[in-house]
């Protein structure tokens, strides 16, 4: 039984550090990551290496394992991005909704100490303890919902948007713009009104994809994904 707990922390451990170095920018796309390199390095069999990769495909898509090659870093393309953003202001929105009328005010007053924690921070925190605090107050949120089909749809979301956040908190101005979002978060679960803590999720991964697109010197953020394809396909037509 001790040498299953330590096998899967093993596991656990090289899941992580690989995800970590995926997002850090440390593997970029297109990089090979190969099981026996791999195991080397941590000094385990090739077993752990390969369910940490089969976990990193159906978990995040940070990766793409082909046949006989091993596993290849995706690339992280605009379309990706926007794609990954409208699914997530719709769903987290209808998460707020959900738990507005479950969560008690001790737990709405939970969220309200967490974000206080990014201020104290600021902003020189570290990425790592964003992704701490920032999966802490949204996954509060989350608990509430009662709906465990949702939360496993937000938490694949919200792995697979992982590496936006790095970006995102180092664009000038963002991190103290994320505050005063989940504050308003925060104030609409204490009305316990359920339409605006819907609207101001909503609108907090509309902003957050804003700014990621105008990072990369873009602004087509508010175009939805079907009115941008079916553009596309009248401007293939000659429409």
């Amino acid at each position: 039984m001790a040498l299953v707990s330590n096998y899967r922390t093993m596991q656990e451990i090289v899941y992580d550090t690989i995800k970590e170095r995926v997002l850090q920018g440390k593997y970029s796309s297109g990089v090979r990551l190969v099981a026996k390199d791999l195991a080397d390095e941590f000094g385990v069999s090739r077993m752990p290496v390969r369910e940490a990769l089969q976990r990193l495909e159906a978990a995040t898509g940070l990766i793409t394992l082909i046949p006989h090659r091993g596993a290849v870093v995706n690339s992280r393309s605009e379309e990706d991005i926007i794609e990954v953003f409208h699914m997530r202001a719709v769903l987290e929105g209808l998460a707020a909704r959900l738990a507005c009328p479950n969560m008690s005010s001790g737990q709405v007053e939970k969220l309200a100490r967490i974000n206080a924690k990014f201020q104290e921070h600021g902003q020189e925190i570290s990425g790592e303890k964003f992704q701490e605090l920032n999966r802490d107050f949204h996954g509060g949120i989350w608990a509430a919902t009662h709906a465990p089909r949702l939360v496993a749809t937000l938490k694949l979301l919200y792995d697979a948007s992982s590496g936006y956040r790095y970006i995102s908190i180092n664009i000038p101005g963002r991190f103290k713009e994320v505050v005063r979002e989940h504050r308003s978060i925060v104030a609409a679960l204490r009305k316990r009104d359920a339409g605006e803590a819907e609207r101001m999720v909503n609108e907090h991964y509309r902003k957050t994809l804003d700014w990621l697109m105008r990072s990369r010197g873009k602004a087509i953020a508010e175009i939805p994904v079907g009115d941008r394809n079916k553009r596309r396909a009248t401007e293939s037509r000659g429409g």
